[in-house]
């Protein structure tokens, strides 16, 4: 399970988007089986519209954080959660592709 943490900076966060966003962001382990933590601020954009960031929080301390900005904030959060679902792909796949190029001895000491 993951620990979803919602801000809204200048924005309030109603119960059904909070609602919106847990259900969106809470499959995201499944890309990556080490997501433990995912921070989602969501604002009101600068010109127009709803921008929305996710930082997610990896093992080893690593951080990775995507953005979207949209006229409605179910638009910028669909756009987020794609672009989180990209990055946490690649870098597992990127995990795993150094994994498989270890050797045996090194796997067994790991």
């Amino acid at each position: 399970m993951i620990d979803i943490r919602i801000t809204g900076v200048h924005y309030s966060v109603s119960a059904k988007v909070n609602a919106y966003i847990t259900d969106k962001l809470s499959h995201l382990d499944r890309f990556h089986p080490g997501l433990q933590r995912l921070h989602v601020t969501a604002q009101e954009a600068a010109k127009h519209g709803f921008r929305i960031d996710v930082d997610m929080h990896l093992p080893n301390h690593k951080e990775v954080v995507a953005h979207h900005i949209a006229e409605t904030i179910y638009a910028a959060l669909d756009g987020v959660v794609d672009k989180c679902t990209k990055q946490l792909v690649k870098i597992h796949e990127k995990e795993q592709a150094k994994e498989r190029g270890k050797s045996d001895r090194q796997r067994l000491r790991a």
